[in-house]
């Protein structure tokens, strides 16, 4: 007699990863409201000038973050071997957690060593979400939903296409110190949108994957 295990409920790692994400996305819709920065032509990061805007910029980098340690657990738990994962998450969370303990210079001051490392954690934050949903799209292609990997595939090529050309068009200003393009906050903001949303596909993709191992 065969006996099959069905898992019911959702996972512990699923289910804190939605709610990190939730708050970092919250707080960054947030960061819409306060911040006195012009969301069109202004960087998230300068939200520092006010309290309120600092705040929600590091309860924003700290959602994601722990959002970035649950997917890890969840990616641990469900791939094998783990590590190439384990590597670019766990860099994404540190550079995330730099974005919070290094602010940047506010404009019209010099960048010290706290807005290099920074610009160098903001960078990899906005990078590396590409190159985990790829793989993980790649690693749960064979148990998982195809609609969701699809979906990952979609959002994390997106996300790349962005990055590479927010970089292209802007990464001459950051590295120069000079004034950023017209319309420079409004792509990043459609940047770090995308990275929400890869976050959330790959949490729902390694999701799908430990289901279908259970049934």
């Amino acid at each position: 007699m065969t006996t099959t295990i069905v898992r019911s409920g959702t996972s512990h790692w699923y289910r804190n990863a939605q709610l990190s994400l939730g708050l970092g996305t919250a707080a960054g819709a947030g960061l819409l409201l306060v911040g006195d920065v012009d969301p069109v032509d202004q960087m998230v990061s300068q939200s520092i000038r006010t309290v309120p805007g600092a705040v929600l910029l590091a309860l924003a980098a700290s959602g994601l973050a722990a959002a970035g340690g649950w997917l890890l657990a969840g990616a641990r738990r469900v791939l094998s071997p783990a590590w190439p994962l384990t590597v670019l998450l766990s860099t994404w969370c540190v550079s995330l957690v730099a974005v919070v303990v290094f602010p940047t210079n506010l404009p019209g001051t010099e960048p010290g060593v706290a807005a290099v490392v920074h610009r160098f954690g903001a960078a990899l934050m906005a990078a590396l979400p590409p190159l985990f949903a790829l793989l993980i799209a790649k690693r749960a292609g064979r148990g998982a939903d195809p609609a969701r990997v699809r979906w990952l595939h979609a959002a994390g090529w997106s996300a790349f296409v962005a990055c590479v050309a927010f970089a292209a068009v802007n990464g001459p200003a950051v590295l120069l110190g000079q004034s950023f393009l017209p319309f420079a906050g409004l792509v990043e903001r459609v940047l770090l949108a995308l990275v929400l949303v890869v976050v959330g596909l790959c949490a729902w993709v390694l999701e799908g994957e430990e289901r279908s191992r259970w049934t």
